[in-house]
């Protein structure tokens, strides 16, 4: 974040922040672990609670910039 003083034309001091958003694309691949009788069953319940995270490896694909906007605070 970056901030800069402002004057307005009454002589009040201002902050000016500049805030930003930025989106993140990650590539996860993950090894889960689920006990189970069969694979329906294990299948079912990967998607309704999960499983045991055994690794996993995260690389930042992409990021870039969403929104620039001001905040003036008096």
């Amino acid at each position: 974040m970056q901030h800069k003083l402002l004057v307005d034309n009454k002589g009040n001091i201002m902050v000016d922040k500049i805030e930003t958003t930025s989106c993140y694309t990650y590539k996860v691949e993950m090894v889960i672990q689920i006990l189970a009788e069969d694979e329906p069953t294990a299948s079912e319940q990967l998607e309704k609670n999960g499983g045991y995270v055994t690794s996993r490896k995260v690389v930042l694909m992409d990021s870039v910039p969403l929104y620039n906007g001001k905040v003036i605070e008096e």
